[in-house]
């Protein structure tokens, strides 16, 4: 019987063959996955020989990775700012960025555990950034909407599996909103055609194009956000939108046209500016 160490140069190889980006990783993510262990435990593991049943169960997740899908849908799950959120077809995989969003408005705008904040988040998708924060903030009050019903179903059985108080219903962005609130942020499409055309293939093939593409230039759905926002924030209340590259700084003016009476441009990890932050 072959080894786990074994099995896991063999699926490294065939994987960096098949231009999966992270190989090593990704192949010990899902041995571990097939195996019901933690990653690390695998380093302790690696004489232990592999019966064919378990085999079987590392090639099926082996072949779905080497055709590229993503490999949350795979392991199920993608760890996102101290919550699990179940990852599928249904709604674009928590990205990075979208978690730094996250940080930033917790840590510079509402560092405040125990306040009482009123949040809405457009587009939810997978529900992440409404469970985050309402697993964040102790006496928060998060609603989300989201135009997609395979997308809020799967936003809904995220915040059961989580635990989390979340108002989830239908809405094509603002039109079925009613409230003022504290906090909206969205994470909408903001990528082109030719983008997504030219992305990766877990992202063209996998996401749902409608949560990735978006029309002038990327910036309609961003347009149409920041154009009725101020209408249901509160006194002193805050807009944080996720935009692509070059986006953020192009809609300051329009935030400000807009009636906002401040617009901030912020960048991501990688000193990109990524993130409109409108008061």
């Amino acid at each position: 019987m072959q080894t786990v160490l074994e099995i896991l140069g063999k699926t490294e190889k065939f994987f960096a063959e098949k231009g999966v980006p992270t190989p090593k990783l990704d192949a010990q993510l899902i041995l571990a996955h097939a195996l019901k262990c933690k990653r690390l435990e695998l380093f302790l593991r690696f004489d232990e020989p592999l019966p064919e049943a378990s085999l079987e169960v590392i090639r099926t997740f082996v072949r779905r990775r080497a055709k590229r899908e993503p490999l949350q849908h795979i392991l199920g799950f993608q760890d996102f700012f101290d919550v699990k959120i179940k990852c599928d077809a249904r709604a674009l995989i928590p990205r990075q960025e979208t978690e730094e969003l996250c940080d930033i408005l917790t840590t510079r705008y509402f560092p405040d555990t125990s306040a009482n904040v009123d949040i809405l988040d457009l587009g939810t998708g997978s529900g992440a950034i409404a469970i985050a924060l309402s697993k964040y903030f102790e006496n928060a009050k998060v609603s989300a909407v989201d135009k997609s019903e395979a997308a809020l179903s799967l936003a809904i059985e995220n915040a059961e599996f989580n635990q989390a108080k979340v108002s989830m219903f239908i809405s094509d962005w603002f039109s079925c909103v009613e409230g003022k609130f504290d906090l909206i942020v969205a994470n909408p499409p903001y990528l082109t055609s030719d983008e997504v055309a030219s992305a990766e293939p877990e992202v063209k093939d996998y996401d749902p194009i409608s949560a990735l593409v978006a029309d002038d230039a990327g910036m309609a759905d961003l347009k149409v956000i920041i154009k009725s926002a101020h209408k249901y924030l509160k006194e002193n209340g805050i807009l944080a939108c996720e935009c692509g590259l070059e986006q953020p700084e192009k809609l300051v003016s329009y935030a400000l046209e807009s009636g906002f009476t401040s617009a901030e441009v912020l960048q991501d990890a990688s000193k990109r500016d990524r993130f409109l932050i409108c008061k």
